[in-house]
């Protein structure tokens, strides 16, 4: 198992940081990849789910998978500032997304969450901000793409959204009468 996750992280670093002139293979590969993680997590976010530390599984994959080799950005003013712009925004639309999901407490005790019409907007805001940051490091800066950055600002993201909604979880909440999320606090 740990050979396994050994080669997968190996390979995955050696698709992280495409060059203008590298491999067009490795660029689309790694981009539906990241599309498809993507997907899986935000789908999950419209599916009544227990709020619990589980949740936290995808932001360990998400941010170790950002961090490999050769990292989220290159030592350039440009990209650093880009890079920090980046996970800014990601903080404030998880911080948003957090405080802002209905969450109810079902009869027995457990703290639910489904996601509605308004996470799937401030989910397309986080990921329309990370992709015009790109495209203005890509055109202003001749900055290469690096999807080390999209990983670790889309787990970046869902921690501080995870860490919010754990700390709502603590707050009494409405009890649906009809299986529907009570109303947010």
């Amino acid at each position: 198992m740990i050979d396994t996750l050994h080669t997968g992280l190996t390979t995955a670093s050696q698709l992280g940081a495409v060059k203008a002139n590298g491999s067009d293979f490795a660029l689309y590969f790694n981009t539906l990849l990241i599309v498809v993680i993507v997907m899986i997590v935000i789908i999950r976010q419209f599916t009544a789910r227990t709020v619990t530390r589980r949740m936290y599984f995808w932001v360990g994959v998400l941010i170790v998978r950002g961090c490999i080799p050769p990292g989220p950005g290159e030592l350039k003013t440009a990209s650093i500032v880009l890079l920090v712009l980046s996970l800014l925004a990601s903080i404030a639309f998880g911080a948003w997304r957090g405080v802002v999901f209905p969450m109810w407490k079902e009869p027995d005790g457990r703290v639910m969450r489904k996601g509605d019409r308004r996470i799937l907007l401030l989910w397309l805001g986080t990921v329309a901000v990370r992709l015009v940051l790109g495209a203005i490091g890509t055109v202003a800066f001749q900055e290469d793409f690096n999807a080390n950055a999209l990983w670790l600002g889309m787990g970046v993201t869902l921690a501080v959204q995870h860490m919010v909604m754990m700390r709502r979880r603590e707050v009494p909440l409405g009890v649906p009468q009809t299986g529907k999320p009570a109303a947010s606090h």
